[in-house]
């Protein structure tokens, strides 16, 4: 069904450096066709878009890639996006998104919204998160080492979730957003944007059904996952 959220474990879990169980990119393809995660040892980045998986490496020798379907995600969140708010629009920079999603926000903010923008982008800038060098290395501790890369003139899609408050820990309240170049050739967790000087084409959804599976395996419950402020989780997931 369009327009549900399927999620695989828990952000906090990430906190935590769980990361090595997970649900395949052909598992997960049964539930969306649009969505984003991580690999096995939080190696980089993964956006479904179209209804395939990719791959943006933390290993600068590697190339970005389309994954196979035996590919393990220990975290993905994804829907069948099926977008009921559409715009055109000149401009838009990232502190406006909020705002150009209107009437769902505010008026929605308490539900989950997909986001997917099409555009020509003047700048984006993204990262890709560097792969555990030992087990149970937390997700706070690898952003410490991320890089953030930057894009200029440069066409792609931007795709992801804005989730409401109440969801932290599960997810990051706010938006979380991944990008791809119309190449494939970059991509990451966005930072920051300005997308421009041709229409910008922005689609979103209200999602109102989350599934969550959570992993059922030892590594996730041999200890305890416990919460975090929102402080630690917007420092390892939104900058």
């Amino acid at each position: 069904m369009a327009n549900q959220i399927y999620q695989y474990s828990l952000l906090s879990a990430l906190m935590h450096g769980i990361c090595h169980e997970g649900a395949t990119v052909q598992q997960v393809l049964q539930h969306g066709d649009h969505g984003l995660g991580t690999t096995r040892g939080l190696d980089g980045e993964i956006m479904i878009v179209d209804g395939k998986a990719y791959h943006f490496p933390s290993n600068p020798k590697q190339s970005p890639r389309a994954l196979p379907a035996t590919t393990i995600l220990p975290y993905v969140v994804i829907t069948r996006f099926q977008p009921t708010l559409h715009k055109s629009l000149p401009c838009l920079p990232i502190a406006s998104l909020h705002d150009a999603l209107f009437p769902l926000l505010p008026t929605q903010q308490n539900t989950f919204i997909s986001v997917r923008l099409d555009a020509w982008f003047h700048s984006i800038r993204f990262r890709v998160i560097p792969a555990q060098s030992r087990p149970r290395e937390s997700l706070k501790v690898l952003a410490t080492r991320q890089v953030v890369k930057e894009c200029r003139d440069i066409r792609g899609v931007i795709f992801g979730f804005w989730s409401p408050p109440y969801t932290s820990g599960f997810s990051v309240a706010g938006f979380h957003l991944h990008f791809m170049s119309e190449d494939g050739a970059s991509g990451g967790h966005v930072v920051g944007f300005e997308a421009g000087g041709e229409e910008v084409k922005l689609s979103a959804a209200p999602i109102r059904d989350y599934r969550v599976e959570v992993p059922a395996g030892e590594e996730f419950h041999e200890a305890p996952v416990g919460n975090f402020a929102d402080k630690e989780l917007h420092a390892a997931e939104r900058a």
